[in-house]
């Protein structure tokens, strides 16, 4: 929670707020203390009895730098959720609770933006919705609005877009698009920390849409790939609050990323993407990587192996459904030259361990990962 973002009560639903300093605690205890409230929800899922493993909803943040757990908690054998105590020996002190069919009192808070007379203002950016062009002549549009075709760095952010979306829009071209298949860019230059792209459509061309879910073939709010010479209708997002504009300021174009293997990473939030180390060319001999996936709340994780090729036998990926590596979460062994394959976790959690011998290296593998509501 942000001293300087508005705040508004709501009154027996389940929301989200985060509480990150004693100053905000402070403050959000005189907001709840006139209405006595009950307990009311705080938007972290701690994935173990450890404070260090609890993440906020958005994903941004591990709480570490501030927490105020009472004495015991967090409980993850109780639930994933946290609460917020209101009166009592537990009075403003945070506890673990399930995470489904309880309904709370909660604190909405919405990120800073600048006052702007556009119709969509939200963190700071205006959005506006134009008729179909090719990707080039959408980008050309954008910029005489002082923009460039949209560009979504977060959860957040591009579920506000799919709130804004209906199906009779349909699709909107961003501006993502792919200088290899691993290397996503954002025409103005953004980081590449966001993805979203639906696990059920390959992406085979080179630029991105926000599905509207009017086909019925796309997940709303995922992206797929399409054909940058189709016209499409497109998003352009300006900067909010921007005054005086100059439509012919120079662009800034993301160089194209590398794509990290992610190996030995401490924790892995959906969506992303593991690698054997030094993919696509051959791994080094004698490696040990374990790579810990989360998500959040109660959906599962979706596995897809997108490539696949080891030594047979000795250098092996093994897939454990949950944080335990273990007999009983055990999911299976995989080597050799395997065509593309999925898995799925029953949890909001999976761990994936590759080790290979002292020879005989190979390309190794390529999976992306996405939070998954299926079953």
């Amino acid at each position: 929670m942000d001293l300087n973002r508005p705040w508004q009560l709501v009154d027996g639903l389940v929301g989200q707020w985060r509480l990150e300093n004693g100053h905000i605690e402070r403050r959000a205890s005189r907001l709840l203390g006139p209405w006595r409230l009950a307990d009311g929800p705080v938007p972290c899922r701690s994935f173990a009895n450890d404070p260090s493993q609890c993440l906020w909803d958005d994903t941004t943040t591990v709480v570490d730098s501030y927490k105020n757990f009472a004495n015991g908690f967090p409980l993850s054998d109780i639930g994933n959720c946290v609460h917020y105590s209101v009166g009592g020996s537990l009075n403003g002190k945070w506890t673990s609770g399930d995470c489904k069919g309880q309904s709370m009192s909660f604190v909405c808070e919405l990120p800073a933006t600048f006052e702007d007379a556009c119709a969509n203002n939200y963190g700071g950016s205006c959005y506006t919705f134009h008729d179909p062009l090719p990707f080039s002549d959408a980008q050309a549009a954008c910029e005489q609005e002082c923009g460039n075709l949209v560009s979504i760095n977060s959860f957040l952010e591009n579920r506000y877009l799919n709130q804004l979306i209906g199906g009779s829009m349909g699709d909107q071209l961003i501006g993502a698009s792919f200088a290899t298949p691993d290397a996503l860019r954002w025409i103005d230059g953004s980081d590449h920390s966001f993805l979203n792209l639906d696990p059920s459509v390959p992406v085979h061309s080179h630029c991105l849409v926000f599905s509207s879910g009017q086909s019925g073939v796309e997940v709303k709010g995922k992206w797929y790939g399409v054909d940058c010479g189709n016209a499409t209708r497109f998003i352009c997002e300006r900067p909010a609050g921007l005054g005086e504009c100059n439509p012919h300021a120079p662009v800034t174009v993301a160089p194209a990323p590398t794509n990290p293997s992610n190996c030995n990473q401490y924790m892995l939030m959906a969506p992303g993407i593991i690698t054997s180390p030094n993919y696509p060319n051959n791994y080094d001999n004698d490696v040990s990587c374990t790579y810990r996936i989360n998500t959040i709340g109660s959906y599962n994780i979706l596995l897809q192996f997108t490539s696949f090729s080891t030594e047979l036998k000795n250098d092996v990926v093994s897939v454990y459904d949950g944080d335990i590596v273990n007999r009983q979460t055990f999911k299976g062994n995989f080597s050799g030259n395997l065509e593309p394959f999925s898995l799925v976790s029953s949890g909001n959690m999976m761990t994936v361990v590759f080790n290979s011998d002292a020879q005989n290296g190979a390309q190794g593998f390529k999976a992306r990962f996405f939070s998954y509501a299926g079953q």
